[in-house]
C-alpha cells in the first residue's frame, strides 16, 4: 500500500471512529434523559398518590374520631337509660313490698303480686322497646360519620 492509501484508510478509520463515538455519546445522552423523564413521571405520580392517600387518611381519621365521639355519647345515653330503668324497677319492687305488707289476707297478697307481675311485664316490654330504639339511634349515629368519612376521600381521590 502506498502512503496515500494508508492516509486515506487512517482518515476513514478516524472518521468511522469519531462517528461511532458521536453516536454512542448521543445514545448515552438520550438514554439518561429518557430514564430521567421516566423517573420524573414516576416521581410525580408517586407524589400525587401520596397526597391522595394522605387526604384519605386525614378524612378517615376525622371520620373515626367523630364516630368514636358519637359512640361515647351514645354509650353515656345508654348508661343513663339503664340507670333510669334500674331506678324504676327498684321503685316498683319497693312498691310491691309495701303493698305486700299492707295486704290483709292471702288472696289480697296474691292479687297484689299478680297485679305487680302484669305491671312489671308491661314495664319491661316498654323498657326493652326504649333500649332497642336507643341502640338503633346510637348505631346509626356512630356509623354515619364512618360511611361519609370513608366514601368522601375515595371520591376525591378518583
Amino acid at each position: 500500500m502506498t502512503e496515500t492509501t494508508q492516509t486515506r484508510s487512517a482518515k476513514a478509520a478516524r472518521t468511522a471512529a469519531s462517528t461511532a463515538v458521536a453516536t454512542s455519546e448521543t445514545l448515552r445522552a438520550e438514554a439518561p434523559s429518557s430514564f430521567v423523564d421516566l423517573f420524573d413521571k414516576t416521581l410525580t405520580r408517586t407524589k400525587d398518590m401520596h397526597e391522595k392517600m394522605s387526604t384519605i387518611f386525614e378524612h378517615s381519621t376525622e371520620a373515626f374520631s367523630e364516630a368514636f365521639s358519637c359512640a361515647n355519647r351514645g354509650s353515656t345515653e345508654y348508661r343513663i337509660k339503664l340507670m333510669e330503668i334500674a331506678r324504676a324497677n327498684a321503685n316498683t319492687a319497693f312498691d310491691l313490698a309495701r303493698q305486700a305488707c299492707e295486704a290483709k289476707s292471702l288472696p289480697a297478697l296474691f292479687e297484689v303480686t299478680l297485679a305487680h307481675q302484669r305491671k312489671q311485664f308491661e314495664l319491661a316490654s316498654a323498657q326493652l322497646k326504649e333500649l332497642s330504639a336507643l341502640t338503633q339511634k346510637v348505631v346509626s349515629e356512630t356509623t354515619e360519620p364512618i360511611r361519609q368519612g370513608i366514601a368522601e376521600p375515595f371520591r376525591l381521590a378518583s
